[in-house]
């Protein structure tokens, strides 16, 4: 897993680890982000390894051990297809 920051539409950045694969991400993060927060955000944009993508929120679920997930989340993100030029 790569250090990465995760910027969603109406948050501040989220500062995580990324791992990425095809056409999803997956991004850990210990913000203490809420559900509620995450079911009105869906776009942004990741920087993993000093590159930038466009990404869409796919899932947000509870990370880590049942005792020791208290504010800890994982999302799943959906890469944009680069647009034509």
């Amino acid at each position: 897993m790569s250090k990465a920051t995760l910027t969603l539409d109406g948050l501040p950045p989220l500062e995580g680890t990324a791992e990425s694969g095809g056409d999803y991400i997956r991004f850990q993060t210990d913000a203490g982000i809420g559900a509620d927060e995450l079911d009105r955000l869906h776009k942004g944009q990741i920087e993993i390894d000093g590159k930038t993508e466009k990404v869409m929120l796919k899932s947000a679920q509870p990370h880590g051990e049942a005792e020791d997930a208290h504010g800890k989340i994982e999302l799943t993100l959906q890469r944009f297809q680069p647009s034509s030029v």
